[in-house]
């Protein structure tokens, strides 16, 4: 990779602070790039020549492009929009000791819990409100260093280089504040964070009905090394496949094969999900892109012949 697809790889993970930003920016690319949305609810008319995209959840997306000759079949990258982080829980702010709040999180997917220990970090992810008759789904992405996770002073634990675990609902809950006006009584909740959120978010904290929060590290990526030959980065697992899979898209020569990019959420807990790998996001997709195409029967069953997918997510290179 070039030094600059790499600072290219590295500005998309900044901006992809949650699994619903990581997709609404690749629509943004493939909307600047002459893709037509499409709506799972609607009825489909596609043309070969064209490119499409399709969101289910606002956390998956799948882009596809059509040939304009003969088809003969599809071409799949498949990776994952979601990452190792902690998820906020509902009704997150406690108040601890009558003198600090914390957020009341829970481990999502595989994560590595040292490295968020004593890091700036926020929330990010999604609210939902009513906007008329409709549910209105929203990114959110609270800007500022909110929250640190912070190791004890070794005095407390002398035994701390050695072996040591932590107890997710003991030593990983983030602190948010220590401020008396945000202090709500012993074990009670504060609305520190809801407050945050209807800044970010424009939207009334009392209009909010619902919300997927996660944690994110704060710093952003680096090039490093002595030839700036390594990347140093948050969810690289799995954004840095997002991104490489949306570049090959985008570049990928007109063929006879339908192109496809695939983003499904949910992979770091099993993708049994609606919107997950597991799910029939792509399967629905697939038979509805041959169905508009007059594709159907035996036809649609020779282009799954000659298909072939990658399914491109993080592994140790060394």
């Amino acid at each position: 990779m070039s030094l600059s697809s790499a600072q290219k790889c590295l500005d998309f993970i900044d901006e992809s602070v949650s699994c619903f930003h990581a997709v609404s920016n690749m629509e943004k690319e493939l909307l600047k790039n002459g893709f037509n949305a499409l709506d799972e609810k609607q009825d489909w008319k596609l043309e070969k020549g064209k490119s499409y995209y399709v969101k289910r959840n606002d956390s998956s997306i799948l882009a596809f492009r059509i040939p304009k000759e003969e088809i003969k079949g599809f071409h799949i990258v498949a990776s994952h929009s979601d990452s190792p982080s902690f998820k906020v829980k509902a009704n997150a702010g406690i108040t601890v000791e009558n003198s600090y709040v914390k957020l009341n999180v829970e481990p999502y997917g595989g994560m590595i819990h040292a490295t968020w220990l004593d890091r700036c970090l926020s929330v990010a992810g999604r609210v939902v409100y009513q906007e008329g008759s409709k549910l209105i789904s929203k990114p959110v992405n609270i800007d500022e260093d909110l929250l640190v996770i912070p190791n004890l002073a070794i005095h407390m634990n002398r035994e701390m280089n050695k072996n040591l675990s932590y107890n997710p609902q003991i030593d990983l809950q983030p602190l948010i504040c220590a401020d008396g006006d945000n202090i709500k009584g012993e074990g009670k909740e504060s609305n520190v964070l809801e407050e945050k959120l209807s800044f970010y978010a424009k939207v009334p904290a009392e209009e909010i009905l619902g919300r997927d929060l996660f944690l994110y590290v704060r710093e952003k990526g680096k090039l490093a090394g002595a030839n700036k030959e390594l990347m140093i980065s948050p969810r690289q697992d799995d954004l840095s496949c997002v991104f490489a899979s949306l570049e090959g898209l985008l570049s990928a020569k007109q063929g006879n094969y339908i192109a496809v990019s695939v983003v499904f959420d949910n992979e770091e807990v099993g993708s049994l999900t609606r919107q997950g790998a597991a799910s029939t996001f792509l399967k629905d997709t697939m038979e509805r892109i041959a169905q508009a195409l007059q594709l159907t029967g035996s036809a649609y069953l020779r282009l799954l012949a000659d298909s072939f997918m990658i399914s491109a997510d993080n592994a140790h290179a060394m």
